[in-house]
């Protein structure tokens, strides 16, 4: 079969043959391959890589055995696609002169052809290209140039090297200088949690910088003026520097996120047994939740106002109705949420598609309540649990000390070794089965105090099990934060495509500083005013006129845009073992990227296509 080689040729050491394309012995052998053809620094970063993987690959082949072989897979593939550039540019440091691409059968064949033309090539050879297996449109191609010379330009600029450190000092040396308690939930808190809230903040500055930066500083010293009168539309220029901007997030978020996750899987092997069953069964793990299905108040509301108004009569024509419509909400709530002392309150749980995950596989209660008693501080009551089917020998007992306005998790249907009723997971455990015939899942609360104990119907109750791997949903979450920041570039690129670079990343950090401030927003609409709020009537005092007149409207569309974009947010799910599902990744990427990313890469190209390049500079 033939192939491409390019012929190098050194003064002294004569000549040398490099295969285009793929390499299958340096897939195979990796970095034996490349440090016996002396790419020194790829091979001493590949070991490095394989003796991390070594590390942990005990604890991954029992866990993650997909994720374990994805990766090595996927490493070597990647470096069999590099080796052969890599081993051409190796020449090349060495001294090696580029002189050609010969089509041959092998290194030998290819160095003969290069000698029997006495080594004085046709142009063709010299500035040959080896054939592709399909030909890219040419719009995809300019926008791909675009896109590396973007990256080339950051490269240029040194970026890279301080931001590998910062990322380095905070994924490896922030759990170092960090202690955790000796627990599961310290360890993921601080190794998950600490670590992406960090990178995802580095990453979203640089992502600002780089998107206002690139484009703004290209007007601004004429360099975007020699792009502009090539064959290439501006929105292509625009779209290239944001895949360029993207592909350096990718790479950064990857290789930042895989060593968070080798980092956690290494560190838990210090914990005890104990804390690893938790961490298997609670934290490292995709967890799904379900909930009972909240009863319809407001059409209740409705019948009963309804009800009354006819009771009344002609006295209802002065009743304030919206006041009307509240009490009988709030009363009807109550009926739902407060539990009486010594009475009980019953969940129904239908588990539907998620029955089969629900059986033998952990179960755990996520509550959370309050007292009618009034305290300054979270009290501790003792609670009682039923959970199976009812008038069945499949039902599990319980009582259990908790505090108020405090969230709780434990297993419900865990066994330990023995076959006793345990409420943590244990090594070697067992799991019960306590849905009945119908896939209904049945949680009975007795209340043995004095006071009345209520349960919020959103957040009151929720039963989480077992739904898919760490490993995938790892994954599902760094591309939720990698679609955050594809709309960070979009909004850079956005406010460069009109303004100087100063200006745009004024502009820039200041859209970011509004999402960050989406609580005093909220609160800004639900008191409809700017001004102070009688907290007992719920009337706005002081109101601004004018001012609450134009700005509240904006707030409460700046509150809708805000409230869709952070209810994504995957770091929390994955320090808590919650499951980031396929289904929410969709509606990231239809929300955040394309109607919201969309809005600013639209205005954006439209304004950078009707910018004026020809208008002089002010380099004062």
């Amino acid at each position: 079969m033939t192939s491409h080689f390019e012929i190098l040729k050194h003064p002294h050491q004569g000549l040398a043959a490099v295969k285009h394309g793929f390499s299958w012995p340096a897939a195979i052998l990796g970095w034996v391959w490349a440090l016996a053809r002396r790419v020194w620094i790829p091979g001493v970063a590949l070991l490095v890589v394989h003796a991390a993987l070594a590390l942990i690959a005990t604890k991954l082949i029992t866990e993650n055995p997909g994720l374990l072989i994805a990766v090595g897979v996927g490493l070597q593939a990647f470096f069999g696609a590099r080796a052969n550039y890599l081993l051409s540019r190796s020449y090349q440091e060495r001294g090696f002169l580029y002189q050609g691409l010969v089509p041959a059968t092998s290194s030998a064949d290819a160095i003969a052809k290069f000698k029997a033309v006495g080594e004085n090539i046709p142009a063709e050879w010299r500035l040959g290209v080896a054939p592709v297996l399909f030909t890219m449109p040419a719009g995809l191609q300019r926008v791909l140039a675009v896109a590396r010379l973007t990256i080339k330009a950051v490269v240029r600029y040194r970026l890279l090297p301080v931001l590998a450190v910062l990322l380095v000092l905070v994924v490896v040396g922030l759990p170092l200088a960090l202690k955790h308690d000796g627990t599961a939930r310290g360890l993921v808190q601080i190794v998950i949690t600490y670590c992406l809230s960090a990178v995802t903040a580095i990453l979203g500055l640089v992502t600002l910088w780089l998107a206002t930066g690139t484009l703004a500083r290209d007007v601004e010293d004429c360099s975007m003026q020699m792009v502009v009168v090539k064959p290439i539309p501006r929105w292509q220029i625009w779209a290239g520097k944001w895949l360029g901007i993207m592909g350096l997030n990718f790479t950064l978020l990857g290789l930042s996120g895989l060593a968070v996750f080798f980092l956690v899987q290494w560190r838990a092997a210090s914990l005890p047994d104990k804390q690893q069953a938790i961490l298997k069964n609670e934290l490292l793990i995709a967890r799904g939740s379900l909930k009972e299905v909240p009863p319809d108040l407001d059409a209740e509301v409705e019948r009963i106002l309804k009800e009354r108004i006819k009771e009344i009569g002609a006295n209802a024509n002065g009743a304030d109705l919206a006041t009307v419509r509240k009490d009988v909400k709030e009363s009807l709530k109550s009926q739902f949420q407060a539990v009486p002392p010594r009475a009980t309150r019953t969940w129904v749980i239908d588990t539907g598609l998620a029955r089969r995950q629900l059986e033998n596989k952990p179960i755990y209660l996520r509550v959370k309540f309050r007292s009618s008693a009034y305290s300054v501080k979270p009290e501790t009551y003792g609670t009682l649990w039923e959970i199976g089917p009812p008038n069945s020998t499949k039902v599990v007992r319980m009582s259990r000390p908790l505090t108020t306005d405090t969230f709780h998790e434990f297993g419900i249907n865990l066994l330990d070794a023995k076959g006793n009723s345990s409420a943590e997971p244990v090594k070697n455990g067992r799991f019960l089965d306590l849905l009945d015939k119908d896939g209904l899942l049945y949680i009975t609360f007795g209340n043995p105090n004095q006071a009345v104990v209520l349960f919020d119907l959103v957040e009151g109750m929720e039963v989480l099990y077992h739904e898919g791997s760490f490993g995938l949903n790892f994954v599902r979450g760094l591309t939720i934060i990698f679609i955050w920041l594809g709309l960070l570039a979009a909004i850079g690129l956005a406010g460069a495509s009109y303004l100087s670079f100063p200006v745009a990343a004024f502009f820039s950090v200041t859209v970011l500083i509004v999402g960050l401030s989406s609580g005093t927003i909220a609160t800004v609409v639900k008191d409809g005013t700017f001004g102070s709020t009688n907290h007992d009537t719920g009337v706005p005092e002081g109101m601004l006129g004018a001012v609450d007149f134009v700005m509240v409207p904006i707030f409460k569309a700046a509150d809708e845009v805000l409230t869709m974009i952070n209810s994504f947010s995957p770091i929390d799910s994955l320090s808590t073992g919650r499951s980031v599902s396929w289904t929410t990744l969709a509606l990231a990427f239809l929300n955040v990227w394309v109607l919201v990313g969309g809005f600013f890469a639209l205005a954006g190209m439209i304004v950078f296509n009707r910018r004026e390049m020809a208008t002089a500079q002010d380099k004062g």
